[in-house]
C-alpha cells in the first residue's frame, strides 16, 4: 500500500522562492528541537499540506523534508490502497497510519486531492466519502513520531475540514524569473555553454512555466546539442527546445 523509499535514495535539490524556504526550514527546525518544545508543552507541526501548480516542487519539498530530517519517506499508493470491497479502503487507510506509529517516517499523501476532494461534491459516492471521513478522523488521532506530509495540485478541490487538521498550509508557487534563472544554471551547471546563451532572456521565455517544465526544456536543448555533436549547447539549442515545449 505504500512505496518505501530510503534516505539515500531522496532528491533534495531544489530551488524555490526565499519565502517558501523560510517557511520550510521552519517546519524541519522545529521538528529537531522537538524535545525542547514539548519541555515548554509546545508541540512542533507535524502535519503539512503543500498545495500548488503541478510540476513546482511538491514532492521534492516533501522528499527534501524527509532527507534533512534523516527520515524514510513512505509514499502512499492510493492504486493499492482503493479497494473495490466496500469499507476496505478506509481500513486500508488507517492501517498506514499505524504503522507510521512504530518508528520516525514522513508519511506522504501525495495527490491527495485522489481521496480527499469535498465531501459535498454531487459527484463523489460510495467509497470516497468513508475514506475521506476516516482521513479527518486519522488526522486528528496522530500522534506518531514522524510527520504526514499530504499534497495536492488545487487547493479548492480538498474538503474545507481538511484545512482545519493541518498545522500548517503552504503554497508551492510557480517559479519567478529568479527562481528560472537559478533552476537553468543549475541544470546546466555539468554542460559547457556558448556565450551566446543568455539566462536572463531563457527565463523569460520560459515565463509561467512549472519547476519541471524548466528543467525539462533545458535538459532537451542539452540533448539536441549532444545528438548534433556539438562541443557546447548554443542558442539554436534553446530555441528548438523551447518549440517543442508544452507547458504543465
Amino acid at each position: 500500500m505504500v512505496s518505501i523509499i530510503p534516505r539515500d535514495q531522496l532528491k533534495r535539490h531544489m530551488i524555490l522562492p526565499a519565502k517558501t524556504e523560510t517557511h520550510l526550514l521552519s517546519i524541519e527546525k522545529e521538528f529537531v528541537a522537538k524535545e525542547r518544545l514539548n519541555r515548554y508543552n509546545l508541540a512542533p507541526k507535524q502535519k503539512i499540506l503543500l498545495y500548488g501548480p503541478p510540476g513546482c516542487g511538491k514532492t521534492l519539498s516533501a522528499e527534501r523534508i524527509a532527507w534533512n530530517l534523516g527520515l524514510p519517506l513512505l509514499k502512499v499508493r492510493f492504486d493499492s490502497l482503493l479497494s473495490s470491497y466496500f469499507g476496505e479502503s478506509a481500513s486500508n487507510l488507517r492501517e498506514v497510519f499505524d504503522y507510521c506509529k512504530r518508528e520516525p517516517v514522513v508519511l506522504l499523501l501525495d495527490e491527495c486531492d485522489f481521496i480527499a476532494k469535498s465531501r459535498v461534491s454531487i459527484h463523489d459516492v460510495g467509497e470516497v466519502p468513508r475514506i475521506v471521513n476516516m482521513l479527518l478522523t486519522l488526522l486528528d488521532e496522530y500522534e506518531a513520531p514522524g510527520l504526514v506530509i499530504a499534497t495536492t495540485n488545487l487547493k479548492i478541490a480538498l474538503d474545507e475540514a481538511l484545512f482545519r487538521r493541518f498545522d500548517d498550509v503552504l503554497e508551492i508557487p510557480i517559479p519567478e524569473i529568479s527562481e528560472r534563472v537559478r533552476l537553468i544554471e543549475m541544470t546546466l551547471s555539468a554542460m559547457p555553454v556558448s556565450p551566446d546563451v543568455n539566462y536572463q532572456d531563457l527565463a523569460n521565455n520560459m515565463d509561467g512555466c512549472s519547476s519541471a517544465n524548466v528543467v525539462l526544456t533545458v535538459q532537451r536543448a542539452a540533448k539536441i546539442c549532444v545528438m548534433n555533436g556539438s562541443k557546447n549547447i548554443n542558442s539554436a539549442h534553446f530555441e528548438q527546445a523551447l518549440s517543442e515545449m508544452t507547458k504543465f
